[in-house]
């Protein structure tokens, strides 16, 4: 089972972008920072079409986006909707949690960490008893 890290909300409040129109976005929490979805590209990465931008969220009496986090596409099973940060970090959020909070059935989606990939993970192995270093070709 994938730990939870967060969740996806329709945003409550106005949000401003970047030209100074007012756009409808939903909220994403992820370990305790806030980014923002645009409702138009979400509904489009839900269909599969394109993806959509994760931007950064600041706050001054009105919420304003500020730049690109990330981006949010749908999985290759078509389950899920995969989130991918800059940083590298990896989330992933079922298809129908989001579809049930678009059409308004439920409140929030919870958001799963991914785990790293393979290959990552193979330089944190530890060396096996007895070899002294890592074997090179």
């Amino acid at each position: 089972m994938l730990p939870k890290a967060g969740y996806i909300q329709k945003s409550r409040m106005a949000t401003i972008d970047q030209n100074g129109a007012l756009v409808e976005v939903f909220e994403l929490m992820v370990e305790g920072k806030y980014f923002a979805i645009r409702s138009d590209e979400l509904h489009s990465a839900v269909r599969g079409r394109y993806s959509a931008r994760i931007e950064n969220i600041r706050q001054n009496w009105k919420q304003y986006l500020t730049g690109v986090a990330g981006v949010l596409h749908l999985s290759s099973s078509g389950k899920a909707l995969n989130l991918e940060f800059t940083d590298g970090s990896r989330f992933t959020v079922s298809l129908n949690s989001i579809t049930a909070v678009l059409i308004r059935q439920s409140s929030y989606a919870p958001v799963a960490r991914l785990p790293m990939s393979s290959t990552i993970r193979m330089q944190y192995q530890p060396l096996h008893p007895g070899q002294r270093s890592l074997a090179t070709v």
